[in-house]
Parts: C-alpha cells; sequence; structure tokens
C-alpha cells in the first residue's frame, strides 16, 4: 500500500505543478502576444485555449482525482482537518469562478482578439474585455495557490 501512495502523491504533486506552472505561463503568454502585434495576441490566446484544454484543465481535474485518492489511501479522517476543508472549499469555488465567469470572460477576449487581428474596428471593446479576463483570472491564480500554501504548511486551525 506504501507504493500506490508513494505513487498517487507524486502524481497529486505533479499535478500541482503542471497545473500551477502552466497557469502562471499564460501571463507570459499574453505579454508576449499583445507587444507584437493583433495576429501575434490572437495567436497567443488561442495558444493559451490549446494548452488549457490539453494540459492545465487536465491537471486541475487530476488534482481532486489524486487528492481524494490521498485521502482514501491514508486516513478518511484527514477530511475534518481544517487545511484540507478550506482546500477543497477553495477548490470549489475556484471551478466555479473558473466555469461560471473566467472562461466565459477569456472566449469573449479570445474572439475578439481575433475580430482584432482580422482588422476589425474592435480595440475598445478588446482592451475592455481583456481586463475583465485578467481580474478573473488573477482571482483564479490566488485561489489556487492558496491551495498550495494550505497542502504545503497545513496549519492546525481548528481540527
Amino acid at each position: 500500500m506504501d507504493g500506490l501512495r508513494t505513487l498517487v502523491l507524486v502524481l497529486h504533486v505533479l499535478g500541482a505543478i503542471v497545473a500551477l506552472g502552466f497557469s502562471l505561463s499564460y501571463g507570459l503568454w499574453l505579454a508576449r502576444g499583445e507587444a507584437s502585434g493583433a495576429a501575434e495576441r490572437a495567436f497567443a490566446l488561442r495558444t493559451i485555449s490549446w494548452i488549457d484544454r490539453r494540459v492545465t484543465t487536465p491537471a486541475y481535474v487530476l488534482q481532486l482525482v489524486t487528492g481524494l485518492l490521498l485521502v482514501g489511501l491514508v486516513d478518511w479522517g484527514l477530511l475534518r482537518e481544517a487545511w484540507l476543508e478550506i482546500s477543497i472549499g477553495i477548490y470549489v469555488v475556484l471551478v466555479a469562478i473558473a466555469m461560471a465567469a473566467y472562461a466565459p470572460a477569456y472566449r469573449r477576449q479570445v474572439e475578439l482578439a481575433q475580430r482584432l487581428a482580422a482588422g476589425e474596428a474592435v480595440e475598445p471593446a478588446y482592451r475592455t474585455q481583456a481586463a475583465v479576463a485578467r481580474r478573473w483570472g488573477v482571482l483564479v491564480t490566488v485561489l489556487t495557490v492558496a491551495i498550495v500554501v494550505l497542502m504545503v504548511w497545513k496549519p492546525a486551525l481548528w481540527s
């Protein structure tokens, strides 16, 4: 059982590295696209979407699966630990925000970037939408970092 627990723990840690690592890189991709021109910006946004669908989002799902497997392999009583309760709560909020606010805002940003690249005069709308998507993206990233901090620190709050 120790071998299985170690394997699941390694997958859990790798999933966190991949999910957060790619998420943190999105700002760099976008900054490069913004600095290079409308076509490059649209390409950067499409690339972020491609990576997010194929790598980052599956890694976030893997976090939930491997996290629950770890709890099952170690002790279901861990679900009563404050740090884990808070982490799961943040994860639920994070997923809700990502699905209900960030993803639609980001899709709209991509759509407007593609229209700009095609020569349409939608720059003001793009700038507004980019700011909205950026705010939601920063919130999702901060929540993700908070979960990582709780997972590493494991503070004894009320447990």
